[in-house]
């Protein structure tokens, strides 16, 4: 009996904690889980920039010093994720969203900045 295989090209399922997740909400806080932190470096502050053309965020790492450095504040002890409080960044670019969005694609560039595409985000609303 001829068999007629076809190889399954996606692999297993990867586990949400082993990928880097970020998430804004509608009062511009940005919340980034420990694969986000650590890809970044673990830092303490990032410098917030934005791509107007393409309407991407980054996030690189930053000293204390900056003026511009926005401080990555623990969202409870226990948890190893952090949130960005940057509602005056996303007032000035007009980044609105109505609802809490996962960005789909996140990735660090060549240059060690975090890469967020508000055109490739998902709702995450609790139904």
């Amino acid at each position: 009996m001829e068999r007629n295989f076809e190889e399954f090209e996606h692999g297993p399922v990867v586990s949400q904690s082993e990928l880097i997740h970020v998430t804004i909400n509608a009062r511009g806080s940005f919340f980034l889980n420990r694969r986000a932190i650590e890809a970044l470096g673990e830092p303490d502050y990032v410098i917030l920039m934005y791509d107007r053309r393409r309407s991407t965020v980054g996030m690189t790492r930053a000293p204390s010093t900056r003026k511009n450095a926005f401080r990555l504040k623990r969202k409870d002890r226990e948890r190893t994720s952090r949130v960005i409080y940057a509602s005056n960044f996303c007032r000035f670019y007009a980044i609105r969203p109505d609802e809490t969005l996962a960005f789909t694609a996140p990735e660090i560039d060549k240059n060690g900045v975090l890469v967020l595409d508000l055109n490739e985000v998902k709702s995450v609303r609790k139904i």
